[in-house]
């Protein structure tokens, strides 16, 4: 009737994928990327793709259909040192047939870092930070008998390519009721990474940076927020947002200590970037692509009157 809520994940590999690949020189920079899948069903022309800009700059991308009401999805992006922003909306109604809406955003950045000291050696540990902010949704008609709701978000910090901070959230609404409503979060201490269940995915995070002085490491960042809302069956409505679009801000480093817990002082931190890393990032608004959410929210909003009256 519906594709797998699973498959949201092969979605966001392949947009990641292309996020990647649109930065293969590993050097010090920002991206950011968006894209919409829909399809209109009953119309017959099958699923199509729109791909928004990629890589240094915002990136924005939406469709509202005008010959499925409520169809709409959109994506968006930005990257920048120290914060990332990613937001996606997707809203699906059909009057016969299946149509899908799906949206995505997604951004990173990538930098080189050393920390010196003219006394210090060997391995050590940064105490670094990072927040996050925003929410997800995912609704579906009571009764509906082919509606679904997918909404994700994922953030992920890398040195070296090892994991040292992640979130990731998804709910997901299946004809009126919540099916899934899973978050995990993960942090590295000391050098041990575990990754647990939580209740929330919002606040501001420690976690540990493991580095040797005088050596370069590689840090990168991103995030990325999907959604998806199908519709199967003649009057089904469902929508979806990931609404990060103005959150995912580094909160800078707050010391160096050895893994037995001594806290360590001398050392200076330089960046291939000239990013003070050693600093909080500072919160400013950000206009995420907002009339692409309202417009189709509020397509989404007025054929649910409809079918209501």
């Amino acid at each position: 009737m519906y594709d797998n809520s699973n498959n949201y994940s092969i979605w966001a590999l392949f947009f990641g994928l292309l996020l990647i690949f649109s930065n293969s020189v590993q050097a010090a920079s920002v991206y950011a990327s968006s894209a919409v899948v829909y399809e209109e069903g009953w119309v017959g022309n099958g699923r199509i793709v729109i791909y928004g800009p990629s890589g240094a700059g915002p990136s924005t991308t939406g469709y509202t259909s005008s010959l499925v009401p409520g169809l709409a999805a959109s994506g968006y992006g930005e990257g920048l040192y120290g914060a990332l922003h990613a937001s996606a909306f997707s809203g699906a109604m059909t009057l016969g047939g299946t149509t899908e809406a799906r949206g995505q955003g997604s951004a990173g950045w990538i930098d080189q870092l050393t920390i010196s000291s003219p006394t210090l050696t060997g391995s050590a540990f940064a105490r670094a930070s990072f927040s996050l902010a925003g929410g997800l949704s995912a609704l579906s008609g009571i009764g509906d008998v082919g509606a679904m709701g997918n909404s994700t978000v994922s953030a992920i910090i890398r040195i070296n390519g090892g994991t040292v901070f992640s979130t990731s959230g998804q709910i997901v609404s299946r004809n009126g009721v919540i099916t899934t409503n899973d978050m995990q979060r993960g942090q590295a201490l000391n050098g041990a990474y575990q990754s647990d269940p939580v209740t929330g995915l919002t606040g501001v995070f420690s976690f540990d940076i493991p580095f040797v002085f005088g050596t370069p490491f590689q840090m990168n960042a991103d995030l990325n927020a999907f959604t998806q809302a199908l519709a199967s069956a003649t009057g089904d409505v469902a929508s979806a947002y990931s609404n990060f679009g103005s959150s995912g801000y580094w909160g800078g480093i707050s010391g160096v200590h050895l893994a037995n817990g001594t806290e360590l002082s001398g050392y200076t931190l330089s960046s291939q970037s000239g990013f003070n890393w050693n600093n909080a990032s500072a919160p400013v608004p950000v206009p995420a692509a907002v009339w692409l959410f309202g417009s189709g929210l509020l397509g989404l909003i007025g054929v649910t009157r409809r079918k209501a009256a």
